[in-house]
């Protein structure tokens, strides 16, 4: 597993991060201690949090497909650390936030997608400002919103089943709220916050500044928004008509056969999946644009590589660069794997700081992580041959 432990990974991500700032750290610390105190009021002040947390293992559970999808599409350069740590803090923090202002709205079914939304991606946006190594892509911002997404989806379902199981039979309960889950822990959450999220990965590949960079990001948030609001209004209703007539006609059983108590029919399968239908453009657009940023990703990995010393890139590795398919990762044979992982990943940081350099018109030698990583990867090698060397001398 690479994490913030290896020191390399931490050099390249903290470059030039606003983190090192005393400024920026003050200004995250006071929206984390705001945030924070309106997560208390909006659950944590009137609920026994542990009624709630109590059923996060099986939520959890629900969602460990997804998570596992997710985490191979940021293959690439995947650091769990902060998967996890964009995750618990939509649960521990904005989720309860939302919590509130969805309370003291006047409207809240037309506020709703408006708070939630917003609330969800914040942790993803301050991550792309404050590590902004970490975000580079569109794939890369579709993965960390779709983490938020998650995170936000694990705390509703626990708050759901909390109190609903007190009123429904066991068995009931947990089944309603599976529906919840969607297709493999894949709920309409997880989509919304990945289509947000895309347009922080156009705004983290874009040179531009203000309102150009980031306006994408800001229609993105927007059309979640009204889609989020006029879900939560009633809109979903076609899509669970869709998916429960057409199981109904496969299945040769009434829509209305699981009206009378009964828990499993097509009307409970429209309401798992209807959310499919409702944001099938946003799922379609998602991937199409998650297929561009790897193609993107492959192209920029060969052009940035090709320039290295053979002590970096050697020509076969080169060629495996060149040859690398869409989504899939080289391996290279002639070192352990833990040893062939590292040097892959390193490879691939190197390529994306190379990139980002010439992006900003900085002299590629004088950017600090690049020196760092070529020598990572060159003494990856040397320890491997002078292991080789000792292994056969001895």
């Amino acid at each position: 597993m690479t994490n913030l432990i290896d020191p390399v990974v931490k050099d390249y991500l903290l470059h030039n991060s606003r983190w090192r700032s005393p400024v920026g750290k003050a200004i995250l610390l006071g929206i984390g201690l705001i945030v924070s105190v309106l997560a208390y009021l909006g659950i944590y002040a009137g609920k026994n949090p542990f009624v709630i947390w109590l059923w996060v293992p099986y939520t959890i559970a629900g969602s460990i497909v997804g998570y596992f999808l997710l985490s191979f599409l940021d293959r690439e350069r995947r650091v769990r650390f902060f998967h996890f740590l964009t995750i618990a803090s939509v649960f521990f923090i904005t989720a309860p936030a939302a919590a509130f202002f969805n309370t003291v709205s006047p409207y809240p079914r037309a506020t709703v997608g408006f708070v939630e939304e917003g609330l969800k991606i914040l942790p993803v946006l301050l991550l792309a400002i404050y590590i902004p190594n970490l975000i580079r892509t569109r794939k890369d911002g579709i993965v960390y919103g779709a983490l938020a997404g998650m995170g936000f989806n694990i705390i509703e379902t626990g708050i759901y089943i909390a109190d609903l199981i007190h009123k429904s039979p066991v068995l009931d309960t947990l089944v309603q709220q599976s529906t919840r889950f969607g297709l493999w822990g894949l709920s309409e959450h997880i989509i919304w916050s990945g289509f947000v999220g895309m347009g922080i990965g156009f705004a983290a590949e874009s040179t531009q500044r203000g309102w150009s960079k980031w306006k994408r990001f800001v229609l993105f948030y927007l059309i979640v928004a009204i889609m989020h609001s006029a879900f939560d209004s009633g809109l979903i209703v076609f899509g669970i008509i869709v998916i429960s007539s057409i199981v109904s006609f496969l299945q040769g059983i009434p829509i209305d056969s699981d009206s009378a108590g009964n828990n499993f029919g097509p009307l409970w399968d429209g309401m798992r999946y209807g959310s499919y239908v409702y944001n099938i453009v946003l799922i379609i657009i998602l991937i199409v644009q998650i297929k561009r940023s790897f193609r993107l990703e492959n192209r920029l990995q060969a052009a940035e590589l090709s320039t290295e010393e053979s002590t970096v890139v050697p020509e076969e590795e080169l060629k495996k660069i060149r040859s690398e398919r869409l989504f899939f990762k080289r391996k290279y044979k002639n070192f352990p794997k833990a040893i062939g992982s590292k040097i892959v990943l390193y490879q691939n940081l190197l390529a994306m700081q190379k990139h980002t350099a010439t992006q900003l018109g900085l002299r590629i030698d004088k950017v600090e992580p690049v020196v760092v990583l070529r020598k990572a990867i060159q003494s990856l090698r040397t320890n491997h041959l002078q292991g080789r060397v000792e292994s056969v001398v001895d």
